[in-house]
């Protein structure tokens, strides 16, 4: 029991799992515009989020000094987090040298640039903390660099607006849940979506979001991919009750992870 304790905390303390979503959802729009992925492109996709989240992780646990049991572990486990992200850095780096021209990486830069001061207050204050903010800005990078990478990969510089618009709108809906979950440690400058409108409407505008990227997806002949996130809206529907951090970490954001299973399947 305590080795599977260990494995699970490293798959999501560690963000693998959230790496696993990222991977997942990029091989679905490849899948998607394509019908075809490139393992490259997966890699840095993987390495990159690993490297981002754990990033941001570090800072949080330095910075606010939480003493959840997940800010505990990583700490514990600090050493062997930071040779992992030096080995990612290096293969993210070799990888995009490799697939990526210098005009097509530096599209990149604004995405670098919010992950580097999403929670670091270069400017005076982190992104995650301008009122109104938060959420659109991961609901947005997620929603562009899982259709940017692969579509640059193809050397396709005509961006799939409607492939960005819909993962960011399901990342939007999924994303509502743990804003929830955060309503008591939020400060109330942050003005998130359940704070403005109350968790009843934070829910209802996460099941519209999710709602209309599924319809998207079944005009486009992906059926069951609409049904993906026909379930995934009854998953967050749960969330209104208090629940536990797994079923956030591990429930909510392992629906990402069903997309690649069905976007074989076109009608």
């Amino acid at each position: 029991m305590p080795l599977v304790l260990e494995i699970y905390r490293w798959i999501i303390y560690g963000n693998i799992w959230m790496a696993l979503g990222a991977v997942s959802l990029t091989y679905s729009s490849s899948i998607i515009m394509y019908d075809r992925v490139s393992i490259p492109i997966l890699l840095i996709v993987f390495f990159a989020t690993l490297i981002g989240y754990n990033y941001q992780t570090l800072i949080s646990v330095r910075s606010f000094k939480n003493n959840s049991p997940k800010d505990e572990w990583f700490l514990a486990n600090i050493n062997l987090i930071k040779m992992i992200g030096y080995v990612s850095f290096i293969c993210c780096i070799y990888l995009c040298i490799d697939n990526f021209s210098v005009i097509e990486a530096i599209f990149f830069l604004p995405f670098f640039l919010i992950t580097l001061c999403y929670r670091w207050p270069i400017l005076g204050i982190a992104l995650r903390d301008i009122p109104y903010v938060k959420i659109f800005l991961i609901a947005l990078t997620w929603g562009f660099v899982t259709v940017l990478l692969p579509q640059y990969s193809e050397h396709d510089l005509v961006l799939n607006w409607s492939l960005i618009l819909n993962n960011s709108l399901y990342i939007l809906g999924i994303t509502i849940p743990f804003d929830i979950r955060d309503l008591e440690t939020d400060s109330t400058s942050k003005k998130t979506i359940p704070q403005l409108f109350g968790v009843a409407r934070a829910l209802l505008i996460a099941v519209i979001c999710i709602s209309i990227s599924g319809y998207l997806y079944y005009i486009e002949g992906y059926l069951l991919l609409s049904l993906v996130c026909l379930f995934s809206a009854m998953i967050i529907l749960f969330s209104i009750k208090k629940r536990p951090d797994w079923y956030f970490s591990f429930i909510i954001d392992g629906l990402l992870l069903l997309f690649p299973l069905f976007t074989i399947f076109k009608s």
